[in-house]
C-alpha cells in the first residue's frame, strides 16, 4: 500500500459499487452502542475523545458480493454462529491517541457488533489500520446484539502488498471463510508461508513473534546498561535464542518468496 495515498477501504477491498455504502455514524450512536446505558463511563468517553468521525462504508452480503451466508448449526441444532452480513467500517481518529486507547476502541467495536467486523482505523498521525477478529455472539447477551473475542489481529495497511485484501481473491465459500481469509492475509502480510497455513494458526503466530521481537528489544535494552561482562555474555546468549526463535517462526508464517 502507497502510504500517502489516503485510505479508502471501499477501494482496499475491492467492493463493488452495490457493496459500497456511505453511512455516517454519530458519536452519539457510536457511543451507545459501544459503551452501554450508562450516560458517563470510561468508554463513552474514549469514544468522544478518540474518534473524529466514523462511517459504514460497505456491507458484505450475499447480493452485495455473491457470497453465500454461512450458518453452523452445531450439535444441538441451535445454530452456534450464523453469518448473513459483515460490516465495514471506517474510523478516523484524532490526533495522537495512544496506542492502548487505539486498541480498546477496537475491542469495543468489535464486541459491540453481533457478526464479525471488517474496522479499518486512520487519523492525522495513524497513516492506517486494519482490525479483525474471530467472536461468536454473547451466550449471556439475551438480545444476542454483542459478541465475544476468541481473537484479535491489527495490521499497518501499509505492510499489506496492494490488492492482498481484494476480495474478489478471497475464498468464497461463504462469509466466514472469506473473512477468515482476510484474517489470514492480514497475519501474514499476505504472504503466507503455505497454502495449509490456517487463519487460526497464523494468528497464533503472528502474536508470537511480536511477542518475541518485544522479548528481543527488551534483552537488548537490559544488555546495552549491563555493567558486568558475564551479565552481557548471559543476555547476548539469550538474544541468540530469541533470534533463532524469531527465525524459525518467520519461516512459519511468512513465504520465503516476496511474491507471494
Amino acid at each position: 500500500m502507497n502510504e500517502e495515498t489516503p485510505l479508502n477501504p471501499a477501494d482496499v477491498l475491492g467492493l463493488p459499487e452495490r457493496a459500497r455504502l456511505s453511512e455516517r455514524l454519530t458519536k452519539r450512536l457510536l457511543r451507545d452502542q459501544v459503551g452501554g446505558d450508562a450516560r458517563s463511563t470510561p468508554d463513552r468517553r474514549l469514544v468522544d475523545r478518540a474518534v473524529a468521525s466514523a462511517q459504514v462504508v460497505g456491507i458484505l452480503r450475499p447480493e452485495t458480493i455473491l457470497v453465500p451466508v454461512y450458518r453452523d448449526r452445531g450439535r444441538d441444532g441451535t445454530g452456534d454462529r450464523e453469518i448473513s452480513d459483515i460490516a465495514v467500517l471506517h474510523l478516523r481518529l484524532n490526533p495522537k491517541i495512544a496506542t492502548s486507547d487505539r486498541r480498546r476502541l477496537v475491542e469495543l467495536v468489535q464486541r459491540a457488533m453481533p457478526r464479525p467486523v471488517v474496522l479499518f482505523l486512520d487519523g492525522p498521525d495513524l497513516p492506517g489500520e486494519l482490525a479483525l477478529a474471530f467472536t461468536h455472539v454473547s451466550r449471556t447477551d439475551p438480545e444476542k446484539r454483542t459478541s465475544v473475542i476468541d481473537a484479535t489481529i491489527t495490521v499497518p495497511v501499509t505492510e499489506l502488498p496492494d490488492g492482498a485484501l481484494d476480495i474478489t481473491r478471497c475464498d468464497r465459500t461463504d462469509l466466514w471463510a472469506l473473512y477468515r481469509d482476510l484474517v489470514r492475509i492480514a497475519a501474514t502480510a499476505g504472504r503466507p508461508a503455505s497454502a495449509a497455513l490456517g487463519a487460526d494458526e497464523a494468528v497464533q503466530l503472528h502474536h508470537r513473534l511480536a511477542a518475541l521481537h518485544a522479548e528481543l528489544d527488551a534483552v537488548a535494552r537490559e544488555a546495552k546498561r549491563a555493567r558486568s561482562q558475564q551479565s552481557r555474555i548471559a543476555l547476548n546468549t539469550t538474544a541468540k535464542v530469541l533470534r533463532q526463535q524469531i527465525a524459525t517462526v518467520r519461516t512459519s508464517l511468512y513465504s520465503a518468496d516476496p511474491s507471494q
